[in-house]
């Protein structure tokens, strides 16, 4: 729902998700936090979205900032960043039943219990678990990756007196998730077919945090959390991975014109790989630190003119030092109107697959007498890829049921991956079998340039639109010296254009009706046809305590591809009531 942001699904537990470009099932170039914790896998730089999830009741606020973020969040921030954040246990006291059934989410209950520990402390504790229906194979046959998923968790809240807070939470989860898993192979032979199995996946987490309210409006924040994770792929690779993150933010005035806000961090992630011929990396097990400072200054020149300076300074164990500047102007035109501009840098440090992944893939080759395989190799001196990215927007709202927002951006890439392929090589006299070489290389470099518009408009009280246009277009081209051209394809993963229209319409009875209408365009990558996903959602509030709904996706359509390599996704309905007492 959010405007510009590609979210395409594979299967019933696998998407990809991306701004302004580069989606692919790998997508690299967005981070994500819930809570402060970012879900960022160190392994690929990109989001296991399949081991993400939390009661939908207790999310508070979900933020998308799209654009370069590198200056506030760090490395990895570099198309975009999603905030998710959950409710203090303070605003949960109480508890709360859910419980959900549908076609393809076959089964789900939620509960949560809060209370009040003496007059300043509150606490929550939940369970959820849920299963759904596999989605199809493209030939239309039943797929194989249904799944059950259970996740468990605590939030505290200590409200020491009126300036200290201090918060400590915890989750923890495991998942079954059905796929079809590669069949093992020697070098000189072929796999079988691929076979239905499970990936397993788990992970625990806890978080503590303490803010400080300080004088003339001043803030200081201290945040560190423990995170572990692990992922089972019989025939591909299994991981365990233990985060330790540490994160201090100061916020403060200097006289009427500056509004500052530093900060330091020190992550450590280290990592235990099981290696397969298919796929491994070399060493099995690494510790990675990563160190930082930044600094932003907001300073009032006059009275509608603002102009921000920042940059945050990083530290990483495979680039060294990276230096993320933004500077960004903003007016105020009017009462109801802002023009603003910007220019940033941001850069995505590369992860153990760019540096340590030994990939060997069997390829079947109709008439060749002996098997070839591809071998993709990691590249030491594989560098940050970076962007250069220029916005403007303005904000207007002509009355206060009218309002419009555009943003526009050029971005300009560099140091892009490419897969350079060496020479066929032959292995044994007589031949058994045919390798191809190929490394990771920074081969690509290209611009993007687009934007979104929004437009608001509540005809009466009871009923509010949104209409969102997105547009995207790249400019991408291999430097010199490399020769993978294939790498350019990566521009028709994503949509040039998206649009669509939301309607909230409260009815009587205490009925509310949503309605939303989602154009995108084709995907020319994977020759993906454009589509068009109509969605309805009608709420009812029996009670102040209970609550139904139903929801019904892809109403207009039975089955649909969404991403090149995915699955049909299908029509859903989904029946869900909450009790709170």
């Amino acid at each position: 729902m959010a405007p510009g942001v590609e979210v395409a699904r594979e299967g019933a537990h696998s998407w990809t998700i991306s701004i302004r470009g580069f989606n692919s099932d790998l997508s690299n170039k967005l981070l994500v936090l819930i809570d402060g914790r970012s879900v960022y896998s160190p392994l690929f730089a990109g989001v296991f979205w399949d081991a993400q999830d939390t009661l939908l009741q207790d999310i508070e606020r979900i933020e998308v900032i799209s654009g370069p973020g590198g200056t506030l969040w760090g490395a990895n921030a570099v198309n975009g960043v999603i905030n998710i954040i959950t409710r203090s246990a303070s605003d949960t006291v109480g508890s709360l039943v859910e419980l959900a059934a549908g076609n393809e989410q076959q089964g789900a209950i939620g509960l949560r219990h809060g209370w009040l520990v003496g007059g300043d402390i509150a606490a929550r504790v939940y369970v959820k678990y849920s299963e759904h229906d596999a989605s199809e194979f493209p030939d239309g046959t039943d797929g194989v990756d249904d799944g059950r998923r259970a996740q468990g968790g605590f939030r505290m809240d200590w409200t020491r007196d009126d300036r200290t807070n201090v918060t400590v939470q915890a989750d923890a989860y495991g998942a079954e998730l059905g796929a079809l898993l590669r069949g093992d192979f020697t070098l000189g032979t072929l796999p079988g077919p691929d076979t239905p199995g499970n990936v397993d996946i788990s992970g625990h987490n806890v978080l503590a945090r303490w803010d400080r309210q300080l004088a003339n409006d001043a803030n200081i924040r201290f945040q560190a959390y423990y995170d572990h994770t692990s992922r089972d792929i019989p025939g591909s690779f299994n991981e365990r991975r233990d985060t330790l993150d540490i994160d201090l933010q100061h916020h403060l005035r200097r006289g009427d014109r500056h509004n500052i806000v530093w900060g330091a961090g020190f992550r450590l992630t280290s990592d235990e790989l099981d290696n397969t011929l298919f796929a491994s990396f070399i060493p099995d097990e690494r510790t990675d630190t990563t160190l930082s400072l930044f600094l932003q200054d907001e300073i009032a020149l006059w009275d509608r003119l603002f102009l921000t300076l920042g940059t945050k300074l990083e530290h990483n164990d495979y680039t060294g030092f990276e230096i993320q500047p933004n500077v960004r102007a903003a007016f105020q035109v009017a009462e109801r109107q802002r023009l603003w501009a910007s220019v940033s840098r941001a850069v995505r440090i590369p992860a153990r697959l760019n540096t340590d992944l030994h990939l060997t893939a069997p390829v079947s080759v109709p008439g060749l007498p002996v098997p070839l395989y591809v071998n993709v190799n990691g590249n030491d001196d594989y560098r940050s890829e970076e962007v250069v990215a220029t916005e403007m927007g303005y904000r207007v709202g002509f009355t206060q049921a009218v309002s419009l927002d555009l943003s526009l951006f050029y971005n300009r890439y560099d140091h892009l991956q490419t897969q350079e392929a060496g020479n066929v090589t032959v292995v044994g006299d007589p031949p058994e079998y045919l390798l191809l070489p190929a490394s990771l290389e920074n081969g690509m470099e290209g611009d993007t340039y687009g934007g979104t518009l929004v437009a608001n408009w509540q005809p009466m009280p009871s009923w509010r639109m949104q209409f969102q246009y997105a547009y995207l277009d790249f400019d991408l081209k291999i430097k010199p010296g490399a020769t993978n051209t294939n790498a350019l394809a990566i521009a028709g993963n994503s949509p040039a254009n998206q649009a669509a229209i939301h309607s909230f319409l409260e009815l009587p009875y205490e009925l509310s009706l949503y309605t939303g209408i989602l154009y995108t365009d084709e995907l020319t990558a994977a020759g993906i046809p454009g589509r068009t996903e109509v969605n309805l959602s009608l709420d009812w509030r029996a009670t102040e305590r209970l609550r139904t709904s139903l929801t019904v996706r892809n109403l207009n359509d039975d089955t649909h591809l969404e991403f090149g390599g995915g699955n049909l996704i299908e029509r859903s309905a989904f029946l869900k009531t909450v009790w709170t007492f």
